[in-house]
């Protein structure tokens, strides 16, 4: 493999003005914001305006809704009752693109496993930005250089298809590729609802497996702090959210939209709650489809909700001094 992977393409603007660090040799962070471009090798589900690169990318879309918070990462936020970094000195970095071209139109997920491993190994969290939630597989393929987590799954779907139309690494396998990680201790699957890619071999194949499903009914009925409590107890927890998991009100743009999604303040307070279970050392944002959005909606609910993710992990004493 060549060290192509190494030298990020530089975002068009970064995530929130924070300064841009495209050489990952050199960097310096505990948040390392991060665009993947893998595209699951299924049938094209995307429209022909996205295909011929006439639209935004997911990363590109968060970025330009994050920059109303320029400038503004040491104001306050009612969202916390107190500053947003928690006074904090935290040092947060744009890295960029990998993958973004791949060249021959070839698709390197080794390049992705490769640099969030070197992400992880320079000390930083890494905070992953995608279009297509299959990236989630090479970058958890990085994490073997460190200790046992479990995963969070916040998703609409379950995603634990062995194959589908022969493709092993796709969105609708993520789980199940997950599960065979033998760093990967335990899973949860929160915001669960509506007709996925499952049949009940898949429902058996993961609940065999030890992972939790929590609906979003249950989220909505018994409270994020009941649903937190079902949780695995771990050391370290992964957190990977495909969008669809949240409600339509404020994700829109997605490749899968179904009623009863979870809300803005569900989604926030159940990374609260993780983070005082454990360390996170991972965060995932997937299935923003710019092509699909209305008024940029699930792009600034993406940005707002990372915001808050980072302010998450200062508030929790995590990252920062």
């Amino acid at each position: 493999m060549s060290d192509n992977w190494k030298y990020m393409t530089p975002p068009p603007q970064s995530f929130a003005g924070v300064p841009v660090c495209t050489h990952l040799d050199e960097l310096n962070a505990e948040i390392a914001i991060i665009g993947l471009h893998y595209v699951s090798p299924y049938p094209l589900k995307l429209s022909a305006a996205s295909a011929n690169g006439a639209v935004e990318t997911a990363p590109d879309a968060i970025r330009r809704q994050s920059s109303i918070f320029t400038d503004h990462l040491d104001h306050y936020s009612f969202d916390f009752n107190d500053v947003l970094l928690a006074g904090r000195e935290v040092r947060i970095v744009d890295c960029g693109d990998i993958d973004r071209q791949p060249a021959g139109g070839q698709q390197n997920p080794e390049y992705i496993t490769a640099a969030i491993r070197t992400i992880l190994e320079r000390g930083a969290i890494p905070v992953a930005l995608g279009t297509d939630e299959g990236g989630i597989i090479p970058a958890m393929r990085a994490y073997n250089v460190g200790g046992a987590f479990c995963v969070v799954h916040i998703d609409a779907h379950i995603d634990w298809r062995n194959e589908r139309d022969g493709v092993r690494e796709g969105y609708s396998s993520v789980m199940r590729r997950a599960s065979e990680m033998p760093w990967v201790k335990g899973m949860a699957q929160v915001g669960l609802r509506g007709i996925g890619s499952a049949r009940q071999r898949e429902v058996d194949d993961a609940l065999a497996f030890g992972s939790v499903f929590i609906r979003a009914r249950e989220v909505h009925r018994e409270g994020i702090d009941a649903c937190i409590e079902k949780i695995p107890a771990a050391d370290n927890y992964l957190i990977t959210i495909d969008t669809d998991a949240l409600d339509t009100a404020i994700a829109p743009g997605v490749l899968f939209t179904s009623p009863g999604g979870l809300t803005f303040d569900e989604t926030t307070d159940l990374v609260r709650g993780i983070a005082r279970r454990g360390s996170i050392v991972g965060i995932n944002l997937f299935e923003v489809r710019p092509e699909l959005d209305r008024n940029n909606l699930t792009a600034s609910t993406g940005a707002q909700l990372i915001i808050n993710f980072i302010g998450t992990l200062a508030h929790s004493g995590q990252i920062g001094r």
